[in-house]
């Protein structure tokens, strides 16, 4: 039998036949990255790995019981988030108890307790429970008062490590030199435009569920990573079974009582966009004469602003967050956006890489708020 270099299967009349490849190659691998475009570039680049920023705040306008008392105790452990408080309230400062309506008076301070005169003006005095909100109504001196003690609220420093996302590419000789099919191109330019995008994808992820832990500097065995956008939002979390317009007003309303007035921007995954969108029921037709039916709410105006709705598929399922674009940002180290690098080879490949190193800013996160499926 003479030799043909086919396999006994390849023989066949529809061998020489030319091969019909398209073009066009297909991917729909999701690579957009919606929070990243929405939050846009930073002012400014982190100088270290761990990025540190100032957080100041006024004198709290509420305040929460610790403990149980009784009527007649008027010692109160106080905390706001679980910080002590106390030292940053005056002596003759008039409080009122939400739940009771009853109101006292401040007449000794320390950092983790206020004394008080109960029954102030008249009220009556109650039993507190622990968690019942206190609201600070206003300082109240007397005549002639001396400045004997600082109530400063000093300002908090608060930080979060960088993360390095990192793409090896290698593509060997023979890839380079053989004619790919749907007229690619160069393979290796190809990996480094799909490796962009990547780590592109990769940083909007991991911005919404980054979990911080390997925290070192010059470590060649930990990983360090940055804490997630979802992670810092701890004040205002709200865990609800059902989403509709007045959860979502009362989702907003926890982050307004905070103090925040600039939140602009709701990101939400797949499942409760779909919900917002059944918010509007109206069905819209069109002077043209085509007829389209519309159920898509973009901005979600409420009684706290007006808010722009995102849907990313990158957030957990069933979940919102609450954001103000002017205090969260995607910040990258200095010199260290992402970017290409050759690395000299080392045998018949070529071999680079795509990096960035990024951390996440997230200013007053209790003046932001998040929900999710109970």
């Amino acid at each position: 039998m003479v030799f043909t270099g086919r396999a006994i299967h390849d023989s066949g009349v529809f061998d020489t036949i030319a091969e019909d490849v398209s073009d066009i190659i297909g991917m729909i691998s999701p690579a957009e990255t919606p929070l990243l475009d929405a939050l846009g570039d930073s002012p400014q680049p982190a100088m270290n790995v761990y990025h540190e920023w100032l957080e100041d705040a006024l004198s709290p306008n509420t305040i929460v019981s610790s403990a149980t008392v009784n009527a007649s105790n008027q010692n109160l452990p106080v905390h706001v988030s679980g910080n002590l408080i106390g030292n940053y309230l005056q002596v003759g400062a008039v409080v009122k108890v939400t739940r009771t309506g009853e109101y006292m008076q401040i007449t000794a301070t320390a950092a983790g307790t206020l004394t008080f005169s109960r029954g102030f003006g008249g009220t009556v005095a109650a039993s507190i429970a622990a968690g019942d909100s206190l609201f600070v109504i206003s300082d109240a001196a007397l005549e002639g008062r001396d400045v004997s003690v600082s109530t400063a609220r000093p300002r908090t420093r608060k930080g979060n490590y960088t993360q390095i996302f990192m793409k090896d590419i290698i593509v060997s000789g023979t890839m380079r030199a053989v004619r790919p099919l749907a007229n690619a191109g160069d393979e290796f330019d190809r990996e480094k435009q799909k490796k962009l995008k990547e780590s592109l994808r990769d940083l909007n992820k991991a911005a919404i569920q980054g979990k911080l832990s390997g925290n070192s500097l010059g470590s060649a065995s930990a990983y360090r990573t940055f804490k997630g956008i979802w992670d810092h939002i701890s004040t205002n979390a709200t865990s609800t079974g059902t989403l509709n317009p007045s959860v979502l007003n009362d989702v907003i309303q926890l982050a307004w009582q905070q103090g925040a007035t600039d939140l602009d921007l709701i990101v939400v995954d797949a499942n409760w966009k779909r919900v917002i969108d059944q918010f509007n029921t109206d069905v819209v037709r069109t002077v043209q004469g085509d007829d389209q039916y519309r159920r898509r709410i973009m901005i979600f105006e409420s009684t706290f602003g007006e808010h722009r709705v995102l849907m990313d598929r990158w957030m957990p399922s069933n979940s919102l967050m609450v954001l103000s674009t002017e205090r969260v940002k995607v910040v990258p180290l200095t010199g260290r956006s992402f970017g290409y690098s050759d690395v000299a080879a080392t045998g018949d490949a070529s071999k680079g890489y795509v990096l960035g190193e990024y951390t996440i800013e997230v200013k007053n996160e209790e003046g932001l708020a998040k929900a999710y499926s109970a």
